[in-house]
């Protein structure tokens, strides 16, 4: 799932929980381990979903 595209709804729905408001406040993203380098979310929520996320 891109993380510069995929909605909130989306990105709540993997299991992080109700991340994804949070994510699309910070975009645009280069990379998925922006995630961590600029504390959008924190580290067990980026392990938990870092497997699903991609940016294109």
């Amino acid at each position: 799932m891109d993380l510069n595209t995929a909605t909130v709804e989306q990105l709540n729905a993997l299991g992080a929980g109700m991340i994804g408001k949070r994510i699309i406040e910070f975009r645009p993203y280069t990379s998925p381990d922006e995630l961590l380098s600029r504390r959008v979310l924190k580290r067990a929520d980026y392990d938990t979903i870092k497997s699903s996320v991609t940016v294109r």
